[in-house]
């Protein structure tokens, strides 16, 4: 099901998505990795000071359905700049309908757009959907990092 009709949305993260966001990270941590709110909240922050990260949320209605961040760095064996997806969630309730496939095109424009060598994406070994997922966008495999 195509989400365009019903007005899928990505954007910047902004301050007052806050809690949106603090709920989705939860969600991909499954509690499992939650550091104390504080820690997130500086986190959280940064975005906003930093030119080598940004963060985008997906929205339907105005209401935050999913977020990405994408870190910038220099890497030797790029001979430059690298993006690095670190986390992508979506919310149950929107699994399975392209939002998730929306926020990885969407960061590879971003990533294109500031002239990078490549993009890699972080995802932990005990996710094994979500190495079928990055599979599925037409990453491939290179030891824990799933890179294209």
């Amino acid at each position: 099901m195509s989400l365009t009709p019903i007005g899928l949305q990505i954007r910047p993260i902004a301050e007052e998505d806050y809690y949106d966001v603090f709920r989705l990270h939860r969600l991909l941590t499954d509690g499992i990795f939650c550091q104390k709110e504080n820690d997130f909240a500086r986190i959280f922050r940064g975005f906003f000071q930093s030119i080598d990260r940004e963060a985008f949320v997906a929205t339907v209605h105005n209401h935050v359905i999913g977020f990405v961040t994408l870190y910038y760095f220099d890497v030797f064996h790029y001979g430059g700049q690298v993006a690095s997806i670190q986390e992508l969630v979506v919310t149950e309730e929107f699994r399975g309908r392209g939002v998730g496939q929306a926020l990885i095109e969407f960061v590879k424009k971003q990533s294109t757009e500031r002239h990078c060598h490549g993009l890699e994406v972080a995802t932990d070994l005990w996710q094994g959907g979500a190495k079928s997922f990055y599979k599925r966008c037409g990453f491939y495999g290179r030891s824990l990092m799933v890179a294209t």
